[in-house]
């Protein structure tokens, strides 16, 4: 018989919780325990047996509630498994959230083959393939691609690795939209947390750009999991937006890692201004989901 429960985070087994997750079928590092206590204000899961399933739930209260939410720098979650699971356990663990009044989550790829009976709405990821010579790889980019690197190489911008975590902090609070990405004083607090735990374990690794004078004009946080080079964090100064520095960087280290058995995921987008920027690079579509229902709506089509 199969029993599906409801554990809080207390009395979840981090054990056999991440040992599940690095195994899974549709392995996501920002399931793993460190990464969602870094991100997540609060979380619990569902939790099917023996953690031969689990779905991390992550909530805020609101008027009193419990809500689950999509945290900041945490692309995806969703249901991970043993094994693949099958359509009517995906639909049984998905009906098991619905205690919650409001949800606005998004579910990894697997989801697919309930997503219509749920009306999950589809998002856009983006990854490049990094099996192949560095050649083979740069003649899929787009010419505007290829024109913004031979621009950075002409104001003889540098790749480098060397920087310190709080040099990379720093240039990136400067640098944030905080308007445009509706940057609150609380992601600042998970921001510093997460980019100090995951360079701590040593699952999270930083690469810049520096114009001649040797100053940071562009940099991106890289989180490295399985066969998956994920794309967490990244900014530009208004100097790097104009010489080409992301476009040089993200050049940089896809030679870097290209020849490699790796997959480089960009982490979306389905912004077009960002899609646009991935898919220069020769990046290919991947859909997973957005989950978003209310009390409302629940009542209105239990009801009507």
């Amino acid at each position: 018989m199969k029993q599906l429960r409801i554990l809080s985070r207390k009395e979840i087994d981090e054990r056999k919780w991440d040992t599940l997750i690095n195994s899974s079928v549709d392995s996501l590092p920002y399931a793993l325990s460190y990464y969602l206590d870094a991100v997540a204000e609060n979380w619990e899961a569902l939790v099917l047996n023996d953690y031969e399933a689990v779905m991390p739930l992550v909530w805020l209260r609101k008027f009193g509630f419990k809500c689950l939410y999509q945290p900041y720098y945490c692309q995806q979650l969703g249901i991970f498994g043993k094994e693949i699971l099958t359509k009517e356990m995906m639909k049984e663990m998905l009906i098991a959230t619905q205690k919650f009044p409001y949800i606005n989550i998004n579910l990894n790829p697997s989801i697919k083959i309930v997503a219509d009976e749920f009306s999950f709405k589809k998002k856009k990821n983006l990854l490049l393939d990094l099996n192949k010579e560095y050649s083979a790889i740069r003649k899929n980019y787009s010419e505007n691609h290829k024109r913004n690197i031979s621009k950075a190489e002409k104001n003889e911008l540098e790749f480098s690795e060397d920087v310190e975590l709080n040099q990379f902090q720093g240039f990136y609070l400067k640098n944030i939209n905080r308007k445009k990405e509706n940057f609150k004083p609380q992601h600042e607090k998970i921001f510093k947390l997460l980019t100090k735990t995951v360079i701590a374990n040593g699952t999270g690794k930083v690469f810049i750009t520096k114009n001649k004078e040797g100053e940071l004009v562009a940099a991106v946080m890289l989180l490295f999991h399985r066969n998956r080079i994920i794309n967490i964090i990244n900014t530009s100064s208004l100097e790097g937006k104009k010489t080409g520095a992301s476009h040089f960087l993200f050049n940089s280290f896809i030679q870097k890692f290209s020849n490699s058995q790796n997959i480089l995921d960009f982490e979306g987008s389905s912004i077009p201004t960002i899609g646009r920027f991935y898919e220069g690079f020769g990046a290919q579509e991947e859909i997973f989901y957005n989950y978003h229902t209310t009390l409302i709506k629940k009542l209105s089509q239990h009801f009507l």
